[in-house]
This record gives C-alpha cells, structure tokens and sequence, in this order.
C-alpha cells in the first residue's frame, strides 16, 4: 500500500486524476490514521499517516469520510491502491 488513485469528475476538465500518498509513521500509535494537509497554494490534504496495524479497509473509510465532508464522494469515479 503506497498510495491511492482517485478520478474524480470536474464539470469544469472532465475527469480530474490524484495521487495521494500513504505513509507508515513510526512515532503514531499503531492503530492511528492522521490526514495531513498542505497549507499552499490551497489547503487540501497532502498525505495520509498510518500506525503499522492500519489496514486498506480503515483507510478507505477515512477518506470516504474525508470525501462526504468535502461534498466530492457523489463526484467520484474510480478509488484504489496502488
């Protein structure tokens, strides 16, 4: 688990395409998903921290979360691990 490949459909492009990268965190608990954000040129996540016992099932539910809160879920298209 390296990252997740989301498209997501833009009325404005057609099909918006991301890469949102996954990395395991040595100083978190081992159970802990923390989304970190990027605060330039616009604040939106940049990464997603992960304990060593997080699997994909939890980390597809947190942005599933991620993306109802932001009103993108009903946009997306594609969703998976890479």
């Amino acid at each position: 688990m390296k990252g997740l490949f989301l498209e997501l459909i833009c009325p404005k492009h057609g099909l918006e395409r991301f890469t949102i990268k996954i990395k395991k965190g040595t100083n978190i608990k081992s159970n802990e998903i923390k989304l970190v954000f990027r605060s330039k040129p616009e604040y939106d996540l940049s990464y997603i921290l992960i304990g060593r016992k997080v699997n994909e099932s939890q980390v597809q539910e947190c942005i599933v979360d991620y993306l109802r809160k932001k009103d993108l879920y009903d946009k997306l298209v594609n969703f998976k691990f890479i």
